[in-house]
């Protein structure tokens, strides 16, 4: 199993509330439709940071597929395309870091 974190900057001008909502409740729209997909987490950054700075990204997103064959052919295709190209219209910069889990401590089940 593989895991995208892809590490997330608002465009400029934008607040984080537009950027939370433009993201969560537009882009997943075509991002959840990657094929082969398996897994899908967004994490949005709070208000409150570590000694109050500002943090490098606004949010990340999780993806697990089978193997990283598997992520880039679903990025090949036209879901994956439209993807990409949403991603880039309220961004400034996504930065995606391909990683193997191990498990710690377990989270919450959902």
């Amino acid at each position: 199993m593989i895991k995208l974190i892809a590490f997330l900057k608002r465009k400029p001008g934008m607040t984080m509330e537009e950027f939370k909502k433009r993201w969560v409740e537009e882009h997943t729209k075509i991002s959840a439709r990657l094929p082969g997909l398996l897994g899908y987490r967004i994490n949005i950054a709070t208000e409150r940071q570590e000694k109050g700075r500002e943090p490098l990204f606004d949010g990340t997103a999780e993806l697990w597929w089978n193997s990283i064959e598997e992520m880039e052919a679903s990025f090949a295709t036209e879901i994956g395309a439209a993807a990409g190209a949403d991603g880039d219209a309220f961004t400034e910069l996504r930065v995606h870091l391909y990683t193997e889990e191990f498990i710690v401590v377990p989270g919450p089940e959902q």
